[in-house]
């Protein structure tokens, strides 16, 4: 994994280091078996989180980068249970997605009871917007057209309706290994992650789902996809 002369296709970028494992690791394990290009933005180290220091949480995320195979990876050092809204946090992500250049940009859903999710849902929405603006980090090319951007649920008290679901049967096992590599995190939340899959993976009818949302209409390409 590299920071570094890299672009990629798909970024997910998650308030704490197991958000992106949680909402869309299945959709970064398929998007790689289809030979594009992945990458992990973390916006805090977890410190507040229920067990493990900065430094352990650190070690795990980079392991589970490891097990999803990804090509770019940063956790930045915003602070947890604190990320605000604002344009300085904005900037910090607008220079990544200048760097990355990615077509598709996965965040968390802004309904969601934890502060950090939302926060980091309206970050993303306007740093993808921003990313467009030459003036705007002028070492690189402004990138057009503007990512597309889609949202995951992380809210386990507050179960959404999605606006597509993803097939992630055939690759729930990584998903649940680079869930594992967590270790410092409390164990039920497997668990809950394997029933909300459950109850995404009933709407198609699937074993296993993710779902998501979006603010905006996607269209379609001629492989009738979405990137």
């Amino acid at each position: 994994m590299s920071t570094e002369e890299i672009t990629v296709d798909i970024l997910a970028i998650g308030a704490h280091p197991d958000d992106a494992e949680i909402g869309c690791a299945g959709l970064l394990i398929k998007a790689k078996q289809r030979g594009l290009r992945t990458g992990i933005l973390v916006l805090t180290q977890g410190e507040m989180g229920t067990f493990g220091d900065p430094q352990t949480r650190r070690a795990e995320a980079e392991a589970a980068a490891d097990i999803l195979e990804v090509d770019a990876f940063q956790i930045l050092d915003l602070p947890d249970a604190r990320i605000e809204f604002n344009y300085e946090n904005t900037l910090r992500i607008v220079e990544f997605l200048r760097r990355w250049r990615p077509r598709l940009v996965l965040s968390p859903h802004e309904d969601d009871h934890h502060p950090d999710h939302v926060a980091t849902a309206r970050l993303v929405e306007r740093a993808v917007f921003l990313s467009t603006r030459p003036a705007l980090f002028p070492q690189y090319e402004p990138i057009i057209p503007q990512p597309r951007h889609i949202m995951f649920p992380l809210s386990f008290q507050r179960p959404l309706r999605p606006h597509f679901v993803l097939d992630i049967t055939d690759v729930y096992g990584i998903k649940q290994q680079a869930l594992q590599a967590h270790g410092s995190q409390y164990a039920p939340i497997l668990f809950a992650v394997e029933i909300v899959a459950r109850y995404y993976g009933m709407m198609i009818p699937a074993a296993y789902g993710e779902g998501f949302l979006t603010k905006n209409p996607l269209p379609l390409t001629c492989a009738l996809g979405i990137i």
